[in-house]
This record gives structure tokens, sequence and C-alpha cells, in this order.
């Protein structure tokens, strides 16, 4: 075995007992490298200095209030998960929302035919062709802004719930 595999197994010495093969080629190993040896003194210097330095312990009273104060903590936010419920539909979209995109959907339909007829005609970009780029633009980016919007909305509602 290496150095660091013998410094590995010190360090797994202090989460778990070390079988008797182990234990043995580590004494014999420690005997024999002053490196090691030097690595367990050290180790052991830290630990003793990690005891001395640890500050004062929580008292038995604080810890549990701060436990129960997190326990309820996250048991209300898993109710408020399980309230909704697995089967349960999503949210409905907000009626703002439908709005804006039947607009936007036929504004794009009455400027897009005949743009594009145009376009196809004379191969130029005209100022009619580029009002239609521009709404199909908007309706890109309203598509976008849709779920930011319903978000909010969801936002909201979930704030107005808990006032």
């Amino acid at each position: 075995m290496r150095c660091q595999d013998f410094e590995r197994l010190m360090l797994e010495s202090g989460e778990r007992k070390l079988i008797r093969e182990e234990r043995l080629a580590l004494e014999e190993h420690l005997e024999t490298c002053p490196d090691c040896a030097a690595f367990r003194s050290f180790r052991g210097g830290l630990q003793n200095r990690l005891k001395e330095a640890a500050g004062p312990a929580l008292s038995v009273e604080l810890s549990d209030s701060v436990r129960l104060r997190c326990r309820a903590q996250l048991d209300s936010l898993s109710l408020g998960r399980a309230s909704r419920g697995f089967g349960e539909r999503p949210a409905a979209v907000p009626w703002p929302i439908w709005a804006a995109l039947l607009v936007l959907t036929g504004l794009t339909i009455v400027f897009l035919i005949p743009g594009l007829e145009e376009f196809r005609q004379s191969q130029k970009l005209t100022l009619g062709t580029a009002l239609v780029l521009l709404i199909i633009l908007q309706n890109a980016l309203m598509l976008f802004a849709a779920p930011l919007l319903m978000r909010r909305g969801r936002l909201s509602q979930i704030r107005f719930r808990q006032s």
C-alpha cells in the first residue's frame, strides 16, 4: 500500500472502526514512515484544537424551538403543495393574455396576407411588408411574455390568499 492509502485509513479511523488487518498494517507503516507519523500527529493535534475551540453548545430549549419551527415551516410548505393536488388542472390562463393573443393573431392575419402578396409580386421590402414583419415580431414577443404574465398573476393570487 502507498502512503496515500494509509492516510485514507487514518482519516477513516475517525469515522469507523478499522478491522484488525487494517489496524496492524497501519501501525506497522507508521513505525517505518516518518511522513505518515507526522500526518497522524498533525491530525491528532488539529482534532484537539478543534475540540477546544468549539463554541458554546446551544441550549436544549433553543435547539428544540428552532427544530420545531423549521418542521412547522416545512410542513406548511408541503401542505400547500399537497392542497393543489396531483391530478388537478394547472391554473387557467388569465383572460388578458387570451385577449392580447387574439388581437395579435388577428392583426397578423389582416396584414400578413396582403403584405406577403405584395412582397411576392414586387420582391421589394415596402413599408407594408416591414409592418407585417414588425407585427410578427410583436406576436413572438407576446408569446414569450405570456408565461411571465401568467406567473405574475398566480403569485398575486397566492399573496392575496395569504393576507
